[in-house]
Order: C-alpha cells, then sequence, then structure tokens
C-alpha cells in the first residue's frame, strides 16, 4: 500500500528503498549520472558494512553494486574521510576528502586518474573540503567546513574565486557542509553548525535562509544535504532530527519526510534469506524503528520528480515520488 502525504496541491507517495549497511556503510553523498545511475560515497565506519572508505556505482533497478573504486589510505587514489562527489561531463569521479584537504579524480570506471588540493587557508587551498558540485559552466564548487567559505575552481584545480567566512549572522557560515547549484548557479549551503539552509548567487550574495536551529516544525538539527526540484521546492536533510525538510523556493515549510521503509529492500532481503538467524531475531524485535530514517545524509531530485534519500546509519536510499497532476480519486456515495 502507497504511503501518502498531500498538502495543498502537492502530493507526495513513499515508493521504496535500495541499499543496507551490509552494502553501503556510512555514506556521506550521493550524484544521479545522465542515465540514472547512482553513485555513492562512503566513509566505511559502520559496523556491519564495508569497513573502508570507497565510493560506488549503484544499479538500482536490481538494487546492487555495479562497482567499488578507493581503498583506505593517503596514498594516490586513496581515501581517509570522504565526504562528497560529482561527476563532470566525460562521467569522471570527482571526490573531496575533508581529511587529506584534496579532490580526488577516477574514470568512470574506477580509474585513478589524478588529484589536487593544497592544505591551508590562503586563496585556492582547502581545509576541509566538504560539499561539492559543478556550476553550468562546468567548474567546481567546493564548501569547506574548516575554513567556513565556499571556494570555486576549474576541475583541474585552478582557483576562480571565493567568498564566505565564519559567524552566524546572514552570509556567514559555520561548518557548511552539503550544496546544491541551481539552474541559474545559485548556491544552496547546508549551514551544518548554524542549523539552517543559506542560498547565494553564484558570486556569494545571499538570497534567503531557510530553517532555523530547533527540532520544531521547518527547523533543523545541524543539516547535511540539499537539492531543488524542478518545481523549485527545495529539500534538506536534517541530520540531527533524522527527518527531511521541505520549502518552497521563498524558504515556507511544505512538509517533513521521516522514513516510510516499513518493507526491506531488494538487497537487504538478499542478505536476509543468506542468513536465517537474522531473520529468527528479527522476529523476537520491534523492527519498527527500523522504518524511518537514520541519519539522513543526502537528497537528490531526478528528472522524474524521484526524491532520493540517502541515509548514514541504514546505508540505503529511501525513494519518495512527488506526483505531477495529481488529483483525489472520485468515489460513488
Amino acid at each position: 500500500m502507497a504511503l501518502s502525504q498531500t498538502i495543498g496541491d502537492r502530493t507526495y507517495t513513499y515508493s521504496h528503498s535500495v541499499g543496507s549497511n551490509q552494502s553501503c556503510s556510512a555514506p556521506t553523498d550521493m550524484v544521479l549520472d545522465s542515465a540514472g545511475a547512482v553513485y555513492t560515497v562512503s566513509r566505511g565506519s559502520e559496523p556491519g558494512g564495508l569497513n573502508a572508505p570507497r565510493w560506488t556505482k549503484w544499479d538500482l533497478e536490481n538494487d546492487e553494486r555495479v562497482f567499488d573504486a578507493g581503498s583506505q589510505g593517503s596514498a594516490d587514489g586513496q581515501l581517509l574521510w570522504p565526504n562528497s562527489l560529482a561527476l563532470d561531463e566525460e562521467g569522471s569521479v570527482y571526490i573531496t576528502d575533508e581529511y587529506l584537504n584534496r579532490v580526488s579524480i577516477f574514470s568512470s570506471t574506477g580509474t585513478f586518474l589524478s588529484q589536487w588540493g593544497d592544505s591551508g587557508k590562503g586563496q585556492g587551498q582547502l581545509d576541509g573540503p566538504t560539499g561539492m558540485r559543478f556550476d553550468s559552466a562546468g567548474n567546481l564548487v567546493i564548501a569547506e567546513s574548516r575554513n567556513n567559505r565556499v571556494q570555486k575552481f576549474t576541475k583541474d584545480g585552478k582557483f576562480l574565486g571565493q567568498w564566505g567566512h565564519g559567524g552566524s549572522e546572514p552570509g556567514e557560515l559555520d561548518m557548511p557542509f552539503g550544496i546544491y547549484i541551481d539552474s541559474q548557479d545559485n548556491v544552496y549551503v547546508a549551514d551544518w553548525g548554524n542549523s539552517r539552509v543559506q542560498k547565494f548567487t553564484p558570486e556569494g550574495k545571499l538570497l534567503v535562509q531557510f530553517g532555523s536551529s530547533g527540532s520544531s516544525t521547518g527547523q533543523l538539527s545541524n543539516p547535511t544535504g540539499v537539492a531543488v526540484d524542478k518545481d523549485g521546492d527545495v529539500y534538506v536533510t536534517d541530520w540531527g532530527n533524522n527527518r527531511v525538510q521541505v520549502y518552497d523556493t521563498k524558504g515556507e515549510f511544505i512538509t517533513s519526510f521521516y522514513g516510510d521503509a516499513r518493507e526491506p529492500s531488494k538487497s537487504a532481503a538478499r542478505f536476509l534469506a543468506a542468513n536465517p538467524d537474522y531473520v529468527k531475531a528479527r522476529k523476537r524485535a520491534d523492527t519498527r524503528e527500523e522504518w524511518g530514517f537514520r541519519r539522513p545524509t543526502a537528497v537528490a531530485v531526478d528528472e522524474q520528480n524521484r526524491i532520493l534519500i540517502i541515509e548514514s546509519i541504514s546505508g540505503r536510499i529511501q525513494f519518495y515520488q512527488k506526483e505531477d497532476n495529481y488529483s483525489d480519486p472520485q468515489f460513488n456515495l
């Protein structure tokens, strides 16, 4: 049975989930390619999962990994504390490493190509690079958690510009995490330490602010990811409150998602089928806590207005559908 909620002229329906913490351990970000495949990046610290940092390409239809790439360490092509990933027009994969203060670049099939980044606080240097996305010109926009700013680079690492500094006033940043860039190259920043999302012009002028610190309606607690759908609605992973908050283009609250994964994903079902002791243990346990989000870290919206939400602890992606041209069913009474 579909789980739906209707708010004004918007209807959202839960669809299904993919993945599990046995197949995706402590994911921090995900991105969709032009063919609809999903790439995820994981820190690999959750018990029972893949215990090494890596990035993964997913076959969503069959809920299977296509391949993994990366290994733990500081050598070329290795990762220690990966945070975000982005794809260029050729399909190459770019990954920020928040500990190593660099961007590593891989081919679409997982081969290490190159890396760039110098540690520091000067122009073009990095200290805690977190969220990263490409703008319409093919340049990389990167948030830094320890420098409390946003910088812009060419994809091979040439510095182009920067804006922002630490603080809690409008336009200031405190440990920024995920970012999103819309079709006008406006930059949305999940301002983790200030428990808000801020929207800036490409030059860094503040346009609007979403949310405030707390757990009440419309508030946020350490948001980590942000995405915008084709109608301009904004989705924010409210990491500290284990939910996703939805706002309109002006920052007005619309609704919340709390997670609805009442049935295991295909990959989780395969794991349970191969491990009957887990099935017996689950029958003795209250599994209702598994339905909801457990530290959601990133959100994405595809061309069909499907909303994908990835969770750090559960290691899965929950899917919601924003219905187009929805109308209430008519009944003969």
